[in-house]
This record gives C-alpha cells, structure tokens and sequence, in this order.
C-alpha cells in the first residue's frame, strides 16, 4: 500500500514539476514577444535616407549601414552613417550638394538634432568653400539651419590655412567656423605657382 502511494505521490510531483516548467517557458516567450520600452520600434541595414524641407525641397539625404528608429522619444540612431547636406539658401535654382558628412555612429533628434560621434569627418563638395574640411570626435549639427557646434578638439583645413582647437561653433552652409581653447593656425602663403610660405599664429 505504501510503495503504491509513493509511486502515486512521485507521478503527481513529476506532473506539477512539468506543468511549472511549462508555465515559466511560456512567461520566457512572452517576455521576449513584448516589445520592451527602449527597444526600437524599427531595424533597418543598408538604408537610404532623403529627408525634404516643407518646401519640398531636399534638406539632407543619409546612407547608413543600419538604422534603428525609436519611437518612444522619436529619435534615430544610425550605424556608419554618410550623411549629404544641400544648399539650403539655393534651394529654389538648383539644388548642390555641399557637405559631406561621416561618423562611427550618428543620432538624430526629432527636432532635426544631429550627433555625430566617433571619427567625424566633415569634408566640404564645394571647391571653393572657404572652410574646406574639418576632424574631430564629436560634433552637434542642426540640419534645419546648418549649425555646427563640437566640445572636443577641432581640426579644420580652409583655403591655404590649417587650424586647430579645443572647441568649434560656425555654420556649414555660411562656411563660417570659429576656433575657441588653445587655437593654433598655419597659414600657407603663395610666392609662385611652385611656392609656398608657412606662417604660424597661436591664439
């Protein structure tokens, strides 16, 4: 009698042990079906970006390697991003290409906020720009107005100069950037068409 009930008591001990194990393998499932707050909303690789201003006109076009979109506060974080800017005071003759931008990683705000960050890299597309290239790690840009702004060391190569600093605020679409912290400047002064003068000034 009691070896029958040993058995009874262990087959229903078994049962209640596989009823739980089933009951914490679907909670698992359904926690990992349950969108998470912070998560994003959309996944993307190898996208292609065009972004228009009201007017229709184009503001910006970004190329990146992945794209995540974030829903909760609207924000998009782009992997190995290549990002164009246009001139925006020309945008009713023909638009120009006249940045090219590139990072490790870039997000975008809701409010046309972007971050770059990790070996940033913007080069100018037109030969003539006045502010030919700049390096540094981090940079905020405002792709509404073309506003640039960095808290990191700076290096920016213009037509015959070369300036470095420890802080940058300008504007792309003016060519216009201005040096703060420890400014160091190399001029390169023409003689002839094989000749070339440096001069140096620290700020």
């Amino acid at each position: 009698m009691n070896i029958r009930w040993t058995v009874i008591l262990a087959i229903i001990t078994l049962i209640l042990l596989g009823w739980f194990y089933s009951l914490n393998q679907t909670d698992s499932e359904l926690a990992e079906l349950i969108k998470q707050e912070e998560s994003p909303e959309y996944v993307g690789n190898k996208m292609n970006t065009v972004i228009y201003s009201p007017t229709g006109a184009k503001q910006y076009v970004a190329l990146s390697e992945k794209v995540e979109y974030y829903e909760y506060d609207g924000h998009t974080d782009f992997y190995t991003p290549i990002v164009y800017l246009f001139d925006i005071q020309h945008e009713k003759i023909q638009q120009t290409e006249s940045w090219k931008l590139s990072a490790n990683k870039a997000t975008l705000t809701k409010d046309n906020m972007l971050y770059l960050d990790g070996n940033v890299l913007g080069e100018s597309l037109l030969p003539q720009s006045k502010l030919q290239r700049f390096e540094t790690e981090s940079a905020v840009v405002n792709l509404t107005t073309q506003d640039i702004s960095s808290d990191k060391q700076v290096k920016i190569n213009g037509l015959n100069f070369t300036s470095i600093g420890l802080k940058l605020t300008g504007n792309l679409q003016q060519q216009v950037a201005t040096l703060k912290e420890q400014v160091k400047t190399h001029y390169e002064i023409s003689k002839t068409n094989d000749e070339t003068d440096e001069s140096q000034n620290e700020q």
